[in-house]
């Protein structure tokens, strides 16, 4: 997975995604950059090429579509990229990560 469009950001958001038919989960945001993120979703039903929305904190919701899943862990693709100012705020205000650096 090293083919990376843009650069990836460590982070740690509550967010959530939702489906078509209203199915809603929240989930933990890992990481996330311009083109797409990665989350947590312990009881995730999320199948590969499902078409969902992603928020990010109260960003969005963001139409995005299912690349990849690991155990409980997916990958999403955002629809459209965010815009530089949209994802350095997620990266700088809203991550709940520590001073573990």
């Amino acid at each position: 997975m090293e083919n990376r469009r843009s650069e990836r950001h460590e982070v740690k958001v509550a967010g959530a995604w939702r489906q078509r038919n209203n199915y809603a989960r929240e989930i933990w945001i890992k990481d996330i950059s311009k083109t797409g993120c990665q989350f947590y979703d312990r009881f995730s039903i999320l199948e590969v090429g499902k078409e969902i929305s992603v928020k990010v904190g109260k960003i969005g919701p963001l139409p995005a579509m299912v690349r990849w899943r690991d155990g409980h862990t997916v990958g999403v693709s955002f629809d459209y990229k965010l815009h530089d100012g949209v994802l350095d705020h997620i990266v700088k205000f809203m991550s709940e990560k520590g001073d573990e650096e």
